[in-house]
């Protein structure tokens, strides 16, 4: 696992809970590296050795792909866990969209354990409201905003570097989405956007237009920072936006002492709340998926990985990993989360699921194979880096 920071708090909940349930024993082993940056490969290379770990963490979706195609015995080489989570019964307590977002031609190959909401803007309302300036709903909101803020000697926005590009595609995906919608950034998915097509080239251009205008008044020393000290800076008034998923509010909540709250205007509007996680502008209707699940694959421990799948899965397991950790899947939750910002995105989920036209999953985390994630990410970073130049390389 990649859980190396509010992940491993969420962890240190879970696993006890775990072991007193079922008598197994649990131990992690983590690979630090923001989205899987690193852990993703030492994952990859197990499995293509035919040594895999009893059990893995994996993004849902086309991520777990990228191990079926490295597997030496491809989709054989994974417990297929389709009729296990119809037997606990997931599919009738689980949002549905949550469960399609992970199935491969009608079959699951891992199980989920939360559902993280991407394609948030974090906000320091304080440093807004010190200026008299507007929350940024849109996108013209944002960029007058970004403005105005570098006009008073604010640096606006923090795209940390030192997590190889991922927080740089982060931002980009974005963009894409809130100027593109949904339907083309599904189609970015799966491989099936036309980028001959005027329009899509004229989203294309006008992406990277804006992601080289917001990273142009990244903080200073930006290269080596990673997402979390990036956090740090903006609860402490030094930038005022942050393009991520809300991870960043458990993050806050047990690291930083500051709870995330939604952007309703009482919020907005309340001197004594300074972090806001927002949709970012122009995405308000969408919700970007980003599904942590358990990986099984065939092996000698596989029934006792299957016990900890189950526990997890459960809404007594959901109840102890998903305070601390995104938010649940279960249609009929309560408010046991530590932040209001969580309630927020889970009612939004559930809101969402009327309409299903309205998700998407995200690129960044777990939305395209492994070897596209890492080019993307190199090849985002290097843009920041050299700017216009560097365009038709990108």
């Amino acid at each position: 696992t990649w859980w190396a920071t509010e992940g491993k708090i969420a962890l240190q909940h879970l696993v006890p809970a775990f072991q007193s349930a079922t008598g197994l024993q649990m131990q992690p082993y983590i690979v630090p590296g923001a989205g899987g940056t690193n852990a993703k490969y030492a994952i990859l290379a197990l499995i293509e050795a035919g040594k895999p770990p009893a059990a893995f963490q994996v993004h849902f979706g086309p991520e777990m792909i990228s191990y079926v195609e490295a597997a030496p015995n491809g989709v054989n080489s994974f417990v297929n866990v389709t009729p296990y989570a119809q037997q606990w019964g997931l599919f009738n307590n689980a949002v549905y969209e949550v469960l399609q977002a992970g199935a491969f031609n009608g079959t699951l190959l891992s199980i989920p354990v939360n559902v993280h909401r991407g394609a948030l803007l974090y906000v320091n309302a304080q440093l807004l409201r010190e200026y008299n300036l507007p929350f940024p709903y849109n996108l013209s909101t944002l960029i007058y905003d970004t403005v105005q803020l570098a006009n008073h000697g604010i640096h606006p926005w923090i795209i940390p570097g030192g997590d190889g590009g991922w927080d740089q595609f982060n931002l980009w995906e974005d963009i894409f989405l809130s100027l593109a919608g949904p339907q083309l950034y599904d189609e970015m998915i799966y491989g099936t956007i036309n980028l001959n097509n005027a329009t899509v080239q004229k989203l294309i251009n006008e992406t990277n237009y804006w992601f080289l205008n917001f990273t142009s008044y990244d903080y200073p020393g930006w290269q080596s920072m990673t997402w979390t000290q990036g956090l740090t800076l903006l609860v402490q008034g030094k930038v005022a936006f942050q393009a991520n998923g809300n991870w960043l509010t458990n993050y806050a909540y047990d690291f930083l002492n500051t709870s995330a709250y939604p952007p309703l205007p009482q919020y907005i509007n309340n001197t004594s709340i300074t972090l806001i996680e927002s949709p970012f502008p122009g995405t308000q209707n969408y919700y970007a998926l980003v599904i942590d699940s358990i990986g099984i694959p065939v092996g000698p421990q596989e029934q006792q990985a299957l016990q900890l799948a189950h526990f997890w899965s459960s809404y007594q397991g959901q109840e102890i990993w998903t305070k601390w950790k995104a938010v649940t899947y279960y249609k009929n939750a309560t408010d046991y989360f530590n932040t209001p910002a969580q309630w927020y995105d889970y009612q939004q989920l559930i809101n969402d699921s009327k309409n299903p036209q309205d998700f998407v999953y995200q690129l960044s985390d777990g939305g395209v194979f492994d070897d596209v994630f890492a080019q993307i990410d190199s090849g985002l970073l290097t843009l920041q880096q050299v700017g216009n130049a560097g365009l038709s390389a990108w």
